[in-house]
C-alpha cells in the first residue's frame, strides 16, 4: 500500500510546488479575498448606520420626554455580514477551481511530460489521485486562509468577536466551499484531459460555469413569483401557509421545471446551505446548527454526490496521453 501511495504523494507535492509558482492563482485568490473584504466593509457600514439611526431616535424621544419602551433596539448578527462574501465565493471560487483544474492538465500536456510520466510504473488512477490530492490541499488551504481573514475582518471592521458556535458555523461553510470549488476543479481537469485542444477545453469549462453559476440560478429566481415582491408575494397578500400550498399545487408542473433548473446549480446548493448555517436567511436565524443541518442536509449531500461522481469519472476513465500530446 505504501509503495502504491508513494507516487501519488510525489505527484501531489509537484502540483503544490507548481501552484506556488502560478501567479494567476495568487491573483484570483487575492481578488476573492479583496472582494469579500469590500462587501464585508459595506455590510458593516450599513449595520452601523442602522444602529446610529436607532440611537438618534432614542435620544430624540428622551429629549421630548417620551417613553422609549416601544422602541426596539436593533439586534446584530455578525455572520449575516458575510452574505457578499459567500456570493463572491460562488462566482470567483468556481473560476479558481476551473483554472486550477485546467492548469493541472495543461502543465503536463504543454511540457509534453504526460506521456513521460505515464511510462513510469504509475497507473492512470494514481496519476489522477496525485492531481486531486495536491490541488485539494491548495483549495482547502486557500479557502481556509480566506475564511480566517474574513473572521478577523469581522472584528477589525465591526468590532465583533466570534464565539465557538460561530466558528463551528464557519467551519461547516468552509467544508461546503471546498466541495464547491473542488467540483469546478474536477470539471476543468476532466475537460483538459478529454478535449484534443486545450483552448476548447477551457472554453467548454467556462461555458458550464456560466450555465451553472449564473444562468440556472438566475432563471430559477426570475421564474419564482415569490421572489418578485419584497418579503414574498404570499406574505404580502397575507396568504396563510395552507392556502399557499393549495395554490402551488395548481402550478405543480411549472414549479417542478423551475425548481429543477435551480437544483441543477451547485452554486444554489452551496448558497442555500451557507445562508442557512450563517443565519443570512432570516428563517434560520438563531436556529441551532443541528436543526439547520437536519433541514438542509440534502444540499450538502448534493455537493458531496456531484463531487464523488466527478472524482469517480476521473479515476475510472483511461487516459490517452499520445492523442492528447499530438492534438495539443
Amino acid at each position: 500500500m505504501t509503495n502504491q501511495l508513494k507516487p501519488v504523494w510525489i505527484l501531489a507535492a509537484k502540483d503544490l510546488a507548481d501552484a506556488r509558482r502560478t501567479k494567476i492563482l495568487l491573483v484570483l485568490s487575492g481578488f476573492l479575498t479583496l472582494a469579500g473584504l469590500v462587501s464585508l466593509a459595506v455590510a458593516a457600514a450599513a449595520q452601523k448606520a442602522d444602529y446610529l439611526t436607532y440611537i438618534e431616535a432614542r435620544d430624540l424621544l428622551v429629549s421630548l420626554g417620551k417613553p422609549i419602551a416601544d422602541l426596539v433596539e436593533p439586534m446584530f448578527f455578525p455572520l449575516k455580514l458575510l452574505r457578499g462574501f459567500i456570493e463572491h465565493i460562488e462566482i470567483i471560487g468556481g473560476i479558481i477551481g476551473i483554472v486550477l483544474g485546467y492548469r493541472a492538465a495543461a502543465v503536463e500536456r504543454g511540457n509534453a511530460t504526460l506521456q513521460l510520466v505515464l511510462t513510469r510504473p504509475l497507473s492512470d488512477a494514481q496519476f489522477i489521485l496525485g492531481k486531486l490530492l495536491g490541488n485539494g490541499i491548495v483549495i482547502a488551504a486557500g479557502l481556509s486562509a480566506t475564511f480566517l481573514i474574513a473572521s478577523l475582518a469581522l472584528y477589525a471592521i465591526g468590532g465583533i468577536g466570534l464565539g465557538f458556535d460561530s466558528y463551528g458555523r464557519l467551519g461547516i461553510t468552509l467544508m461546503a466551499a471546498t466541495l464547491y470549488v473542488g467540483i469546478f476543479f474536477m470539471l476543468g481537469l476532466l475537460f483538459a484531459l478529454t478535449f484534443r485542444k486545450l483552448p476548447s477545453a477551457l472554453l467548454a469549462a467556462f461555458a458550464v460555469w456560466l450555465a451553472l453559476v449564473l444562468v440556472a440560478p438566475q432563471i430559477g429566481d426570475t421564474l419564482d413569483p415569490d421572489n418578485q415582491v419584497a418579503g414574498g408575494i404570499f406574505r404580502t397578500l397575507n396568504i396563510a401557509k395552507p392556502q399557499e400550498i393549495e395554490i402551488l399545487k395548481t402550478f405543480a408542473t411549472y414549479e417542478t421545471v423551475r425548481d429543477g433548473i435551480e437544483q441543477a446549480s451547485p452554486a444554489k446548493h452551496f448558497e442555500r446551505l451557507s445562508f442557512a448555517i450563517l443565519g443570512i436567511k432570516d428563517t434560520y436565524l438563531g436556529m441551532p446548527i443541528a436543526q439547520i443541518m437536519q433541514e438542509r442536509i440534502h444540499d450538502l449531500w448534493w455537493l458531496i454526490g456531484v463531487f464523488t461522481a466527478l472524482a469517480g469519472i476521473l479515476l475510472l476513465r483511461p487516459l490517452n496521453p499520445t492523442r492528447l500530446i499530438k492534438e495539443n
